[in-house]
């Protein structure tokens, strides 16, 4: 319906805002873990890599957290119909939901992009497209609310496949846990 068109338009334009920012920290990874690893290896990049992930995740939620302060004045901006305003309702909090889960899946896209995981990236983007299509293929699909909730099955997947990604299969995954309490220690010899 026209409603129901109306009130995508105002949601993804909301949302889109946020999007920006999670592509500044998408940027910032692609330019400095690759540095970090040419000057000081895989520890530094990683450091570098979870730092940015901790960025992202902060951002992400500040950004939920914004647009959700900001929906009952940034709604009737967009729309002084009472039906559209009602329809962006519930959409647009799947949209702030959105943002948490972006968080980690910019950082994590940047970084494969910036280590040259071109096909692994595509890889995890097929698995996340296979499982919003499939969302959008239900009867859920039929429906705005249904639709955010299908874009937020891909960005779920894209999360967490970015995450095991970056912990255990990319090339700065953990090879085992440092213990920095004992470092300092030397062995005692028993007599």
């Amino acid at each position: 319906t026209g409603v129901s068109a109306a009130a995508y338009g105002i949601v993804m334009q909301i949302y889109s805002v946020g999007v920006v920012a999670h592509l500044a920290i998408q940027g910032t990874a692609a330019a400095l873990v690759p540095s970090a690893r040419a000057a000081a290896g895989d520890d530094a990049a990683r450091d570098v890599a979870d730092r940015i992930f901790l960025w992202g995740t902060i951002v992400g939620f500040m950004l939920a957290g914004t647009q959700l302060a900001l929906l009952p004045k940034l709604v009737p901006v967009f729309s002084t119909l009472p039906e559209v305003q009602s329809a962006v309702r519930t959409p647009a909090l799947i949209s702030s939901f959105l943002h948490i889960l972006n968080g980690p899946v910019f950082a994590g896209e940047g970084t494969m992009l910036g280590l040259g995981r071109f096909k692994a990236l595509a890889c995890l983007t097929a698995l996340g497209v296979s499982t919003m299509v499939a969302g959008i293929m239900s009867p859920m699909g039929k429906r705005l609310d249904g639709i955010l909730l299908s874009l937020a099955a891909f960005c779920a997947a894209q999360a967490v496949g970015v995450l095991v990604y970056h912990v255990r299969i990319g090339p700065l995954r953990r090879r085992g846990f440092r213990y920095p309490f004992t470092s300092g220690f030397k062995e005692v010899e028993q007599k």
